[in-house]
Formats: structure tokens, sequence, C-alpha cells
């Protein structure tokens, strides 16, 4: 005779499950997704700008990075040359890619907070309506926090070129009869 222990496990039945209540009701209509009509929020685009700084910055740093380490190998062994190589390209391209990374990350945080303030209604009266001001809001403020550690006159240094930047795209993008958004990497 066999044991309980020795046959397979049965499970139960599931003829009376009703799949349709279980599912919340089943509908021949399509579920449509959410849209934001001002595109992405400011979250993606925050995770986006700063993923993107750091790639392009790790990109321009590491190519300069390649282009010192071909001026100053310091002899003509093609280890020596690869070594000298993969050192720069990669104390510059992590330099760069860190710095524009985390102004592309302060620069997202700070135009998001200024898109969730709200601050053109306050600035309306004086300019009226301006696509300008919350990219310069993070621009100024993203230059003064990078660089607040090296003092005050640094820092306002900082936040102004940063303001010039986001002035000078604009300027272009008036002159060229692009449309000016600030919807993609930082500013841009």
């Amino acid at each position: 005779m066999t044991d309980q222990k020795d046959l397979p496990p049965t499970l139960p039945s599931l003829d009376g499950i009703d799949l349709r209540r279980v599912a919340g009701g089943i509908t021949s209509e399509p579920e449509y997704l959410d849209y934001d009509i001002k595109g992405r929020g400011w979250w993606d685009r925050t995770v986006s700008s700063t993923g993107w700084g750091y790639l392009i910055g790790t990109g321009v740093g590491g190519i300069y990075g390649v282009k010192t380490g071909m001026s100053s190998v310091p002899n003509s062994r093609f280890k020596v040359k690869v070594n000298a190589l993969l050192n720069h390209s990669g104390r510059y391209g992590s330099r760069v890619g860190n710095a524009v990374g985390c102004v592309a990350l302060l620069y997202s945080l700070f135009e998001g907070a200024s898109e969730k303030l709200d601050v053109e209604k306050y600035t309306y009266s004086i300019i009226g309506h301006s696509p300008l001001v919350t990219p310069m809001i993070g621009s100024i403020m993203s230059g003064i926090v990078y660089k607040s550690t090296a003092g005050p006159r640094v820092a306002a240094l900082s936040g102004t070129i940063g303001m010039g930047t986001v002035g000078g795209y604009y300027a272009v993008c008036q002159v060229m009869g692009w449309k000016f958004a600030n919807t993609n990497f930082m500013f841009l």
C-alpha cells in the first residue's frame, strides 16, 4: 500500500472562478494610459538630464583625455601609450562627466522647483509671459550652488555664466526661428 507522502500533491479545482469578476470586469473598450499635456514631468526630466549630462561629459572628457594622453607619452612603446591613454581618458572623463551631471541635476531640480512654485505668475506683471523665467532661475541657482564652496564672488560669476548661457541659447532660437523649449537636456 502506498503512503500519503509518496503521492504528488493535488491542486484544488479552479472551475468555479469567474475571471471577469477577478479582473474587475473585462470590457471591449481600450484602456488608455495617463497623458500629461505639458510633456514629461519634472522628475523624468531631472533623471534624463542628469544621465545625459554624465554621458556627454564623460565622452567629451574622455576625448580630451585621449588627446592629452597622446601628447604626454614618455615612451614610444605600445603598452606605455595604451596605459597613458587609459589613465588620461579615465581621469578627465570621470571629472567632466561628474561635473556636468551634477550641474544638470541641480539645474533640473531648481527648474522643477520654480515650476512647482509657479514663479511665472509672480513675474507676469513685471515682464509679461516669458518662457525664460524658469530656465533662468534654474541656471542662476545651479551655478551659485555648484560653486558655492569657492566663495561668493565665484558663485555669483558661475550663476551669471549659467544665466548668460540660457539667454544666449534663447537669442539663437529667436534668430533661427526655433522653438525654445525646456523639455529636453537641461534647457536645450
